[in-house]
């Protein structure tokens, strides 16, 4: 998972196994907001999110996805100034 700060999105890869996955935008020092995206499977596996729409301040980023078996799940803060 890569911020890109320049560009406003979050990029990250997901194998083409994939069958649903979802990305939650926790505000560190606000608990109760919260966003929900869910990521439909596409033949590209490169998937970008537009981080346009957060307010300033660290956002936790969750990315969970499922192959049918097993469940996943990757972590990271981002920074939006």
């Amino acid at each position: 998972m890569t911020f890109e700060p320049i560009h406003q999105q979050l990029a990250f890869v997901l194998p083409e196994s994939f069958r649903k996955a979802e990305v939650t935008f926790q505000k560190k020092d606000h608990h109760d907001e919260e966003i929900h995206l869910v990521v439909q499977p596409n033949r590209r596996p490169r998937q970008v999110i537009s981080t346009h729409q957060l307010s300033r301040g660290i956002w936790h980023v969750i990315l969970n996805w499922w192959d049918g078996k097993s469940h996943y799940w990757s972590e990271k803060d981002i920074l939006i100034s």
